[in-house]
């Protein structure tokens, strides 16, 4: 079966990467929180940034790779800690 969930994905400044999903769907993930993780390390360097790209499953910068579910769930996490420095938290529910 071939499945895919992402069409594009593009690296933009500021560590901010664009993910358009085949539901035509668009997100704009920061991902400077995760660079001081030993896995997104490699992020920090323009190159392997920039270098982004995806089968419609993953996406991959170099040897870093993220599956559409990841990104998701870093975008759900994303939105829960903007909520809850709002104090939003209990009043809105996660669409």
């Amino acid at each position: 079966m071939n499945r895919r969930y992402l069409t594009a994905v593009t690296p933009l400044p500021d560590h901010v990467l664009q993910v358009d999903f085949v539901s035509g769907s668009r997100l704009l993930l920061d991902m400077k929180p995760y660079l001081d993780k030993i896995r997104f390390r490699p992020l920090a360097d323009a190159r392997v940034w920039n270098s982004a790209v995806t089968n419609g499953i993953f996406v991959r910068f170099g040897d870093v790779e993220l599956s559409h579910d990841e990104i998701l769930t870093m975008a759900e996490q994303e939105h829960r800690f903007r909520l809850s420095e709002k104090g939003e938290e209990n009043n809105e529910t996660l669409k």
